[in-house]
């Protein structure tokens, strides 16, 4: 509630008096806008938004570098507000002031990740490195791009040159966690987080998302440690609203008392001061600008994605589907929402309509949801884009894998080949492949290179199960239900879809194209 305020009230000061604060302030020495930008840059940082907002109002932005300057943190206060349309309008401005500013390159690459736009981001990433190779976050930009666009080998060497060259940076190893999170390796992200903390103990975000790692591993009682004492490295730092916004969620998961009441009477020492040792930069890898034929292009997504229609306090399940039909229904699996009441589901673009279950299989894993109001015609996957796949085949899984902690605003994706024509022991309505798949992306659509669909991801092959049966560990067996399938369960001619159709596009084309028509599924547990 309290950042919901918090930014309500911050967007009503920018949009509506940032003209009539800035017209009273006088001139500004360049000691004196170094000084105010710095200060601002520090409130922006540990997310006293309000006050950083109020510094830039003293700025005399007569100035064109300093106007530019001034957009270029007001472009990253909406990022910290999660409204990264608006954050790109303000750094598009800070750029056309000033051609030569690192940073409103970097906010540019970092709205255009948040927004889907991979192609976009790197181009800019890869500017503000020419500028100023030492920009951390620019290549965490050019790392995230490829993860989410499913290159996870170039993701993983990116990873592994900056956590090379910059051991002790915290944003790079909270990045690197979570890359190894979405994996499906958490054992080895919380090792990784668990190590940095031994040499950092008062690494706030690192010890947030270790506890949080460990909350999900029903390691609880680490789980409330670690989180506690995020809480109190918080508060050293001056950032007391994700301090207190972990209080409150100790409050509700510890009963007892043990680690909520220990927060707020400790004054830890203040933590040592980062390091800023420099990056080397990495090397870019070239980008593929073929066109997606055939197949609409998304809408230009929401400057705030819709919030979910859910009651609070209630048990969330989630899953992921697509949109058929015209933009009036969408397929998930039976299994997201079996024992479930309210539904929701919300497109890729961050539009939210709540769904009925219209009809599910007694065959398959599929299930359809009817739409409350219909999505757009251009977000719906056409039936003669589905077709099964052959042995070999390019299989792209997209959508919301581990939302509850990797976020659930946009999908990404994981490429794999498809590694049998036919499911376990030989199914002939599934099909195996080796893309990786996490929970939440059941239901999600898998494409091929050419955006047809040539599945539904249903399962992953349980890992510990065949070791105590076979002795040996089976690697990337995932399963999916053949796209046949979804046209035999609507009743349409499994005939009409051609896999040969299109030519084959760069996985950013494809994930831009395809944005709009993943949808999260979200279901209240009964």
């Amino acid at each position: 509630m309290k950042k919901s305020l918090q930014a309500l009230s911050l967007a009503v000061a920018i949009c509506f008096g940032l003209a009539a604060a800035w017209a009273d302030t006088s001139s500004d020495s360049p000691d004196q806008l170094d000084a105010a930008l710095k200060q601002a840059d520090q409130l922006i940082k540990i997310e006293r938004l309000d006050e950083a907002l109020a510094v830039l109002k003293t700025i005399d932005t007569e100035k064109p570098k300093a106007s530019a300057r001034i957009d270029t943190r007001l472009g990253n206060i909406y990022l910290r507000l999660d409204r990264p349309a608006k954050a790109l309008e303000l750094f598009e401005h800070a750029v056309f002031s000033t051609m030569e500013d690192a940073d409103a390159y970097l906010g540019l690459s970092q709205a255009n990740l948040a927004l889907g736009s991979l192609v976009q981001a790197r181009h800019h990433a890869r500017t503000a490195l020419r500028t100023n190779p030492d920009l951390i976050d620019a290549h965490l930009v050019l790392a995230k791009a490829d993860d989410r666009s499913g290159q996870v080998s170039k993701a993983r060497e990116r990873f592994a040159g900056l956590m090379r060259d910059q051991p002790d940076s915290e944003s790079v190893i909270v990045a690197y966690a979570l890359f190894l999170s979405h994996r499906d390796d958490v054992n080895a992200a919380t090792g990784l987080l668990s190590r940095f903390l031994d040499r950092h103990p008062f690494a706030a975000e690192a010890g947030d998302l270790l506890g949080q790692m460990y909350w999900q591993q029903d390691r609880k009682t680490e789980a409330l440690r670690f989180r506690a004492n995020a809480a109190r490295a918080f508060r050293a730092k001056g950032n007391d609203f994700r301090a207190e916004a972990i209080i409150s969620w100790l409050e509700s998961n510890d009963p007892t008392g043990n680690y909520s009441g220990q927060v707020e009477p400790q004054n830890p020492p203040e933590p040592p001061p980062l390091k800023e040792p420099k990056p080397s930069a990495a090397p870019v890898p070239g980008v593929e600008n073929a066109e997606l034929p055939d197949v609409p292009r998304p809408v230009k997504v929401l400057k705030r994605p819709d919030p979910l229609p859910l009651s609070p306090g209630v048990k969330i399940s989630m899953g992921s589907g697509f949109i058929v039909d015209g933009g009036r229904y969408v397929i998930t699996n039976r299994h997201v929402i079996e024992n479930t009441g309210k539904i929701a589901v919300r497109s890729g673009t961050g539009e939210v309509r709540t769904v009925r279950v219209a009809r599910v299989s007694s065959d398959d894993d599929l299930a359809v949801l009817e739409l409350s109001q219909a999505f757009p015609d251009n977000y719906a996957i056409p039936f003669t884009r589905m077709a099964d796949a052959n042995t070999g085949r390019t299989a792209v899984v997209m959508g919301f894998p581990m939302a509850s902690m990797l976020g659930g605003q946009r999908p990404s994706l994981t490429e794999g080949i498809v590694s049998k024509a036919s499911g376990m022991r030989d199914d002939p309505n599934t099909f195996l492949i080796t893309s990786k798949m996490n929970r939440g992306n059941s239901g999600g659509p898998v494409f091929d290179r050419q955006g047809n669909l040539i599945g539904v991801a249903v399962a992953k092959l349980d890992a510990t199960k065949v070791y105590e049966k076979l002795g040996h560990l089976p690697e990337d067996v995932n399963i999916a239900i053949k796209a046949s399938r979804v046209l035999y369960f609507l009743k349409r001619p499994t005939s009409m879809g051609n896999q040969s159709s299109g030519t084959e596009v760069s996985l950013e084309e494809l994930y831009q194209a395809m944005m709009a028509k993943v949808v999260l599924v979200a279901a209240e547990a009964k």
